[in-house]
Formats: C-alpha cells, structure tokens, sequence
C-alpha cells in the first residue's frame, strides 16, 4: 500500500464511482475533510470500511465501479448510477492496489468548479453491446448495461459521450472523450492517446 500520493505520470486519467444517490448525499465529498494529513490509521478504517469518517473517496476503474454498482443493485438501493471522474492531475490521489485491487482513494472532494465530472451513467437492466467509432481512427466495442445512455441517446454512442462531456463540463474535449471510451471499453491498443501523450 503506497502512503503517498500518486505520481501525476502513475494516476489513471480517469475513474470510476458506483453509488446510490437516494442514500449516499455526498457522494463526490469525503465524510470528513480537515484535520490534518491522512495518517495510517485513516487508510486501514477506509479499506476495511469500518464504519468511521475518513478523509477518502473510493474509486476504480469500469470493471470495478460496474462490480460496485451490481452490489449496491443486489442489496435493493435505487437510483445508482455510475460516476466517470477526470482525475489526470488530481492532486491526493492514492493506490489501495495491495489490499483492493484497481481502487484508488482520493483525499478530500471532487470540487464542483474544477469540472471533472465527466458522465453520469444512470439506470440498468440486462447488457447490451455498444460500439465506439471514430471514424478512421479507432472502433472499439465493449457490454454496458441496458440503460446506460451511450448508443442510446442517438445511434452514435461517441457522439453521446461527446455530448455527456459536454453537459458536464461545457466543453467539446476529444481527448477527454477518448480517454473515457479507452476506460470503458479496456482497449489498451488506443491510438488517440499516444497523440494525446506526445502534445503534453
């Protein structure tokens, strides 16, 4: 377990976060977040989710964030929905990597201001296949629950989480777009990006 923030160049881009807006009201904010720096103690009570205010918000990537939101489905909470956060230069970003795979902790919230909420996925229902496609430079194709809005809002699932992207942020973003849909979709032969590297 790294005690440490993540390395900007070692922090995912983007992550994920499964949670039932009826029950959970801060969802996007740690339960407690002054008091100092996170001390060892604070890392164990998160991980093992004892039942204590942390500084820390739990994320992963798709694979686990869907796990998460399967759970919550099974235990009857309503009204989940799944967030997509971009978190490439977070500060106070941790690897839980040792003792939970693919999960991280953020210390403290996801400000409002920053603009990093990047989708809100809302319903479910049994899985369906969704193609990604931009035309001439990647086709990727991944299985997504039934109401999840890519493919659905239009016959061009790109364009939706295009168009989600810009809801949210109020900016057209390609790379934000492409980075999201390599997340989704785990096709780690993702062209867009390298380009994307290389001009940072």
């Amino acid at each position: 377990m790294f005690f440490h923030p993540l390395q900007a160049d070692a922090t995912p881009w983007v992550l994920f976060r499964a949670v039932a807006r009826s029950t959970d009201q801060c969802y996007l904010r740690a339960r407690r977040t002054s008091g100092g720096p996170p001390s060892l103690q604070e890392f164990d009570d998160r991980l093992s989710w004892a039942e204590k205010s942390t500084p820390f918000i739990s994320f992963g990537n798709w694979r686990r964030a869907l796990a998460q939101r399967n759970y919550l489905e099974s235990t009857g909470a309503r009204d989940i929905v799944v967030i997509a956060v971009w978190t490439k230069g977070l500060a106070s970003v941790y690897s839980a990597e040792e003792s939970h795979r693919d999960e991280y902790l953020v210390e403290g919230r996801i400000r409002a201001d920053e603009y990093r909420i990047l989708a809100v996925f809302e319903g479910g229902g049994p899985e369906r296949n969704v193609v990604f496609e931009c035309l001439f430079i990647y086709q990727a194709s991944t299985i997504i629950p039934n109401g999840f809005f890519p493919g659905r809002r239009s016959s061009n699932a790109l364009e939706d989480i295009e168009d989600e992207i810009y809801y949210h942020s109020g900016v057209r973003n390609d790379m934000k777009r492409d980075v999201l849909v390599q997340a989704i979709t785990g096709w780690h032969q993702f062209f867009p990006i390298i380009h994307y590297e290389l001009q940072n």
